[in-house]
């Protein structure tokens, strides 16, 4: 994994992860500066561009861990979902992540208990809430 400032982490412990700086001009030495939350405050450390905190011990509970926009979501939940940069949503039911990162829906309104086994995978996906 490279560290990209665009994406969101967490620690392997599950702590929260702010991101300021990635330097990848500092490869092998610590190239990443931010911050990760424990419960009772923010803390400043530095990452290498992996993600790793200290490789000399191995893997550590501070780690970065690249955390998925769809972590929160789960299997039948309602989404709209889009794959052009216009208004024009689709309601579908959420099925999980495709292998390229982006957000798959049943095909035709199906849902787990329903489908024939069909999913697409969407540009834009949002939790869908009926009013």
């Amino acid at each position: 994994m490279k560290v990209n400032k665009d994406k969101q982490y967490r620690t392997r412990q599950g702590g929260k992860v702010n991101i300021y700086e990635v330097d990848e001009m500092l490869i092998g030495k610590y190239a990443v500066i931010g911050a990760y939350f424990d419960g009772s405050g923010w803390h400043g450390v530095n990452w290498n561009i992996d993600g790793l905190f200290d490789k000399s011990h191995g893997e550590t509970c501070l780690d970065l861990i690249e955390v998925s926009p769809y972590d929160d979501f789960k299997i039948d939940d309602k989404v709209l979902v889009k794959n052009r940069n216009d208004n024009c949503f689709t309601k579908r039911h959420f099925a999980g992540v495709h292998h390229n990162g982006q957000a798959k829906t049943f095909d035709d309104g199906a849902t787990s208990f329903t489908t024939n086994g069909n999913t697409s995978p969407w540009l834009h996906c949002e939790k869908y809430e009926e009013k």
